[in-house]
């Protein structure tokens, strides 16, 4: 009896024969963000929007193929994977990895009907404008009274009822805030300056969402979206 891993596996062999052509979406987008550097099966499916048991099964059948081997837990290119991701970069014009991402995303997402992309895009917008709304609220009364005290004090109250890890997290979201003004950041930047595990991150995040601090908005071209509620917000405002 074939397992369920087998079976899947089948499956990529079908699609792949159907189309005789190893340049699928899927492959392209791998292959490009394998070429900013060697990833994790789980951080490949976290930057795609994927299951990780989905894009393990792809990473298998390429490595049969000779375009990715594994080492350390993580996939690298072979020298043929990192010529065909290079010829899909050559076409795009890109250098810096979070365009290479945003490049993967867009090749994968091709196929997406146009409707669900304005669903999207209005989403987007409204909370851009959401955003600068709040901007400009906090400049004009930022004119008639100095803020009274450091935010993070401020927000002590809500802070010792966070676990350390949480405490940890949403003090480094808030001193960004202090420093750039933006409520939210993108899960690969957050992975890069934090140095966070993804799986120790997400777990977090996913505990700050639930205690409604934390917002996670997967954007289909530039990834997951971290940023804080309209109500913590809204608490960040009266300090």
């Amino acid at each position: 009896m074939k397992t369920d891993d087998t079976d899947i596996i089948d499956t990529v062999k079908v699609q792949e024969n159907k189309s005789i052509n190893p340049r699928s979406k899927l492959v392209e987008a791998v292959l490009v963000l394998l070429l900013a550097r060697p990833l994790r099966t789980s951080e490949i499916a976290v930057n795609l929007g994927l299951e990780t048991k989905y894009v393990s099964s792809y990473l298998s059948y390429w490595k049969r193929k000779g375009l990715v081997y594994q080492e350390a837990g993580r996939w690298h290119l072979s020298a043929l994977g990192e010529d065909l991701a290079k010829e899909i970069l050559e076409s795009k014009n890109s250098t810096k990895f979070t365009e290479y991402l945003a490049i993967a995303r867009d090749i994968f997402n091709e196929k997406v009907k146009p409707s669900i992309n304005d669903k999207n895009k209005e989403k987007d917008d409204k909370e851009r404008k959401e955003f600068l709304l709040f901007i400009e609220a906090k400049t004009s009364t930022a004119e008639n009274k100095p803020q009274k005290t450091d935010l993070i004090n401020c927000l002590d109250e809500i802070l010792k009822k966070l676990d350390e890890e949480e405490k940890e997290l949403l003090s480094y979201l808030l001193n960004k805030y202090k420093q750039w003004g933006s409520t939210y950041v993108y899960i690969d930047q957050l992975q890069e300056e934090f140095g966070a595990d993804t799986a120790w991150l997400l777990r977090v995040l996913r505990k700050l969402q639930t205690k409604r601090i934390l917002y996670l908005y997967h954007d289909p071209k530039l990834g997951l979206r971290i940023g804080f509620t309209q109500s913590f917000k809204d608490r960040i405002s009266e300090c």
